[in-house]
């Protein structure tokens, strides 16, 4: 492979990891601002997994998915306006507390990052 090629590839590849970077970071922005707004006790935040998309979430699924949200002892004041614009959502896994193995909660993203859609 000619040398100009390798750094074209490198440079794309450095370019696709940067952005995977940045929407990951916004995921976690939108997850701690939901998190100061509507959490009923203090949560420490120990973690969050990367970010990941999915499109096996069906409209009646994210439905009930939003009506078991605003039922969470961990929430209050909790509502969806923002609706799916894709058959793809994003989702990240917050981890919190001591034993963060068993304390999570998995938050759903419309396509664009722009609000979270559901979580559970």
């Amino acid at each position: 492979m000619k040398p100009s090629r390798v750094y074209i590839i490198i440079g794309v590849l450095t370019l696709l990891l940067l952005a995977s970077c940045g929407q990951r970071y916004e995921a976690k922005q939108l997850v701690k601002a939901f998190v100061k707004e509507h959490a009923t006790e203090e949560i420490d935040i120990s973690s969050f997994s990367d970010l990941d998309s999915t499109k096996v979430i069906s409209d009646s699924l994210l439905q009930v998915l939003q009506t078991n949200a605003t039922k969470d002892p961990l929430f209050k004041d909790v509502s969806f306006t923002a609706q799916r614009t894709s058959p793809t959502l994003l989702f990240i896994r917050m981890r919190y507390g001591a034993d963060s193995l068993n304390q999570s909660r998995t938050f759903y993203f419309d396509k664009d990052l722009t609000s979270i859609i559901a979580f559970k």
